[in-house]
């Protein structure tokens, strides 16, 4: 019996406690008392709140249109941005064009500068002018239109033959206008351009008229460039026969290289070149080299020595 009474739970007997207040301080804070707005006070303070952001909105609004309106009837309605002085600068062979361009932008004096369309005139002006290389309009604020022009610069010296035996010389940019009458540049190639039987009147040719077709001037320049590449040899003279379409090469060593133009000019140099295991044009006394004539293989070269005995 003891054994089983070991395994019991004793019993706990808990005391009830409480807290005492006796001893404590009270709190002298008044209790809260809620504050009670009648309902239509309420309503007021809100009519006049909203009036007053309402004001706030319409001012902020005002202020917005009027500096818009304030700020486009100065730029646009008043003299702040008004054209007053034209600047025309210029090359001195631009003379002529740099008074007619200063002419034509005098009309618009008085102009609002910010409307005034740069690109529209330059437009206008190079449908007169083509010939020049650049012609470009700026604004300089707050009063003031920039031109600039440029011309092409001469690239070829030509010296024309006219079959009474006279000869008359140009200089030409890279349009085939001509740049210059009467004088040449040492440092330009030379063009000699035989008009012999064509009805080309040069005799009140001037200065931007056209002189040598564009095409023709580059094909040209090139094969002369293209050869002194090749073959290692300065070319001295152009000589263009405008009526036979032919192009004859006057080298160093005093030989000319005869071309046709109507055909492939890249094959008739690449005859020569290959001509050369058999013909040695930096020794031979040669008179010229004749590249036209096609053969079968498209390799024929026919050549004359100073002798005057074909060979």
């Amino acid at each position: 019996m003891n054994l089983f009474s070991f395994f019991k739970r004793k019993r706990r007997t808990y005391q009830a406690s409480y807290t005492s207040y006796k001893g404590s301080r009270f709190s002298k804070r008044k209790p809260f008392t809620p504050t009670v707005t009648p309902v239509a006070q309420d309503r007021k303070s809100r009519r006049r709140a909203e009036k007053s952001g309402y004001l706030l909105i319409y001012l902020k609004l005002f202020f917005v249109f009027f500096g818009i309106g304030a700020g486009i009837y100065g730029l646009f309605f008043t003299a702040l941005f008004e054209i007053q002085n034209i600047d025309v600068n210029g090359e001195a062979d631009t003379l002529d064009e740099q008074t007619a361009v200063s002419a034509y932008l005098q009309d618009y004096l008085g102009d609002n500068l910010l409307l005034f369309s740069t690109s529209k005139h330059e437009k206008a002006l190079l449908e007169q002018y083509g010939y020049l290389k650049t012609l470009d309009l700026d604004r300089d604020f707050f009063h003031t239109v920039v031109a600039t022009l440029e011309t092409y610069p001469a690239i070829a010296n030509v010296r024309i033959e006219f079959e009474d035996g006279s000869t008359q010389f140009y200089m030409i940019n890279e349009l085939g206008l001509v740049s210059g009458v009467g004088t040449t540049l040492e440092s330009l190639p030379l063009i000699v351009m035989d008009v012999t039987g064509t009805d080309m009147d040069l005799s009140t040719t001037s200065i931007n008229e056209k002189l040598i077709a564009q095409e023709t001037l580059i094909v040209l320049l090139e094969t002369a460039k293209d050869f002194e590449g090749k073959f290692d040899m300065q070319i001295l003279e152009i000589r263009y026969l405008k009526q036979a379409r032919e192009l004859h090469l006057l080298t160093e060593r005093n030989f000319s290289v005869w071309i046709d133009l109507t055909q492939d000019l890249a094959i008739q140099l690449a005859k020569l070149k290959k001509a050369l295991t058999e013909l040695n044009i930096y020794e031979a006394a040669l008179e010229y080299i004749d590249l036209r004539i096609t053969g079968q293989n498209g390799e024929k070269v026919i050549y004359k020595l100073r002798t005057d005995d074909p060979i």
